[in-house]
């Protein structure tokens, strides 16, 4: 089962699993109750939501505003629930912090590239499906898709019955319009 816990040396919380020790210190972690996250607005909806927006923000300047504000919200539980503690060293927290930043720096740039892969890859389907529809031959007279190509068996009766002179009628065309009747 998931649990939010903290750790009372450098302050990190996260959700974890089965794990008992920090990842970052290694200090032993301890359970953060519904009423803290309450208090702070940590590892509940507000900050989950705050977490989404940063995941879908585009220009520097809003994720730089989204991080710093997870980071605040953080910061505040930490100055005032843990950093009383005898165990709790302020250099260790800022390298936590300062680590903390650099992944969130790192998730948002992911979801940014995510983002613009998966819309590269729209846009390449949008113009195949434009260069499908516009590969169509079309009628050059009347505009019609409705065309048949000539075809070789065609070209040898025409060949056969009418000589040199039937052929020449198709000679350098490839399809016929079926609605107007042009070859071209």
């Amino acid at each position: 089962m998931w649990k939010v816990m903290f750790c009372r040396k450098c302050g990190n919380i996260y959700r974890i699993f089965l794990v008992k020790k920090c990842n970052f210190c290694g200090t032993k972690m301890e359970i953060l109750s519904e009423e803290m996250k309450q208090k702070y607005n940590i590892f509940n909806a507000s900050w989950s939501a705050l977490f989404s927006e940063l995941c879908m923000l585009d220009t520097t300047e809003g994720e730089n505003a989204k991080i710093e504000e997870l980071l605040s919200r953080k910061d505040e539980f930490v100055m005032h629930e843990v950093a009383s503690g005898s165990l709790f060293s302020m250099e260790e927290y800022n390298k936590q912090v300062q680590k903390d930043r650099e992944e969130f720096h790192k998730l948002a740039e992911y979801y940014d590239k995510q983002v613009h892969e998966r819309q590269a890859k729209n846009l390449a389907q949008i113009q195949k499906e434009k260069d499908k529809v516009n590969c169509i031959p079309k009628c050059p007279v009347c505009g019609s898709g409705n065309i048949q190509k000539i075809s070789v068996g065609t070209r040898v009766v025409k060949t056969a019955a009418f000589g040199v002179i039937g052929a020449v009628d198709d000679a350098g065309k490839t399809y016929k319009c079926e609605n107007c009747g042009s070859k071209f």
